[in-house]
């Protein structure tokens, strides 16, 4: 049974579309996680500490680029608690 993973980072939201595929997160057996590699590295988070409110700081710069600040806050704090990292 191979991974199946949802089509972004389960970490931060970024999409694994066909332009970020080379972004994919790596396990210790070298398989793809369900995370991107700037959260997951090596089967280990780069941040373990991280809140959800610290990926929300870290990826509102990225994301207001393209939308702007107060769309892209809304649209994290919709979205991160959904993620497997987040939704415990």
């Amino acid at each position: 049974m191979g991974n199946v993973h949802k089509p972004y980072c389960q970490s931060c939201g970024l999409s694994f579309d066909d332009a970020h595929q080379d972004l994919i997160g790596k396990e210790k057996n070298g398989s793809n996680s369900p995370y991107c590699m700037y959260c997951y590295q090596n089967g280990e988070f780069t941040d373990p500490d991280a809140t959800m409110a610290d990926m929300i700081e870290k990826g509102l710069p990225h994301l207001a680029e393209k939308i702007g600040e107060e769309e892209a806050r809304a649209e994290l704090y919709r979205v991160l608690p959904t993620l497997a990292r987040w939704a415990r």
